[in-house]
């Protein structure tokens, strides 16, 4: 049961950062068209978090569950959608 609910809240936190950003979201993704959902994700974060704030993350998905990072990360390491917008579309 604590995995689907730390993917619930992964999920959350990354649709959140899409809310209070729209203008930043329509300009598109700081990443390349050609990266990963995981390097555009983390390049947008890195782009609107203070510094540090997603090393903190990072480590807190690494510690939170075994293996939810690594499920995570996977699935979104073989997208490739060109744009947060699109990658927060296919993550769902």
């Amino acid at each position: 049961m604590r995995r689907p609910a730390a993917a619930a809240v992964v999920a959350a936190a990354v649709a959140a950062l899409a809310v209070p950003s729209g203008a930043a979201l329509g300009a598109g993704s700081p990443a390349s068209p050609q990266a990963s959902c995981v390097a555009t994700i983390t390049s947008y974060e890195a782009s609107q978090l203070q510094p540090g704030s997603v090393g903190a993350e990072v480590s807190g998905l690494a510690t939170s569950a075994p293996g939810l990072g690594r499920d995570l990360v996977s699935n979104l390491a073989k997208l490739h959608a060109g744009s947060i917008a699109g990658c927060v579309a296919q993550e769902g």
